[in-house]
């Protein structure tokens, strides 16, 4: 009997033992359960609530100056400039491949050319890119005088106006050439004066590779300010391929305005040579320098096969070459 009723208990307890095992052990993988759900739940929360904030970029002026005396905001630009334009296939192989690219420039038109091409004119503007005054006939404004250039002015800038819905605010004289009466006049009409500090001769050379070579060369210091011509087909052919490369590397190619906007900005009767050479009227000291005696005349055959007569100086800066002040200039 004593065995019956201790076996009995035996097992009651065994039963017992067994039955708390089994509940300790569910709480226990219930508690891993609900862990792991946490976790997961709070890993998905972790990405769906992660916020990419962006910080929109300053516009304010820059105040270091590198050792190529170029400011932080322009040391990446480049302005192109076409003169003695608008041609006909050459110009619009040349600005369709700038905006295809999403680089601009600034095309200095002679008058006579806006008249024979007005199409040509129109596609330059519709590109994006900017038109200035070049004169009317590439007349050396110092030989026709203010009277004739005045004239030249108006006659240019009321095409430009008409083919493309903007009045022109720069001027290349043609050939580099002015003095104080023609940089007064250019004052007093609200326009300012675009030289340049990298001649390319595409004239000279026409050849395509030499243009190329020419920009991605000396036209990348920083700020610089090129001479072209969109008449030739070669030019055309060089400066897309020099904009591939360079834009490669990081630069962007602007119209002027858009370079003078980035180091201070517009001022009637300012001489621009760069970026960081400019020079404004009645000073002196600064207009010599702007002031340069390399230019040289010289012939050369338009995209409609008159001649004409372009540019002809080698690479012009003001730090490497000789001083003409603008006085003088009526005696060269």
């Amino acid at each position: 009997m004593q065995n019956r009723v201790r076996t009995k208990w035996i097992i009651i307890i065994a039963v017992a033992v067994l039955s708390i095992a089994t509940v300790v052990a569910f709480a226990v993988a219930g508690n891993k359960g609900n862990t792991k759900s946490k976790d997961k739940k709070t890993e998905k929360s972790s990405v769906t609530t992660t916020v990419v904030t962006t910080t929109k970029p300053t516009t304010t002026q820059p105040t270091t100056v590198d050792e190529n005396g170029s400011t932080d905001s322009v040391k990446k630009l480049i302005a192109l400039c076409f003169d003695d334009g608008p041609g006909t296939e050459s110009t619009k192989k040349l600005v369709t491949g700038l905006k295809k690219r999403g680089a601009k420039a600034t095309f200095f038109e002679l008058g006579q050319m806006i008249e024979e091409n007005p199409e040509m004119c129109k596609l330059v503007s519709e590109c994006g890119c900017e038109i200035g005054i070049h004169g009317w006939a590439h007349s050396d404004f110092t030989q026709i005088g203010v009277s004739g250039t005045e004239k030249e002015l108006a006659d240019t800038a009321a095409l430009i106006k008409k083919y493309t819905g903007k009045a022109p605010t720069h001027v290349r004289p043609p050939y580099g050439s002015y003095n104080d009466d023609i940089q007064e006049l250019l004052k007093n009409k609200g326009y300012d004066m675009i030289m340049w500090n990298v001649d390319t001769l595409d004239w000279k050379t026409r050849d395509a590779e030499a243009v190329r070579n020419e920009i991605v060369s000396n036209g990348a210091d920083g700020g610089d300010i090129l001479c072209l011509h969109d008449i030739y087909d070669t030019t055309a052919e060089g400066v897309l391929q020099a904009v591939d490369e360079l834009m490669k590397q990081g630069y962007k190619f602007v119209t002027v305005s858009e370079l003078q906007a980035a180091r201070d900005k517009f001022v009637a009767g300012r001489i621009w040579l760069s970026a960081h050479e400019y020079y404004d009227f009645g000073s002196k000291e600064n207009v010599a320098k702007a002031s340069l005696n390399t230019t040289q005349a010289a012939t050369s055959t338009d995209a409609n096969g008159k001649t004409v007569t372009v540019q002809g100086s080698s690479k012009q800066d003001a730090t490497d070459v000789d001083i003409t002040w603008p006085d003088d200039a009526k005696k060269n």
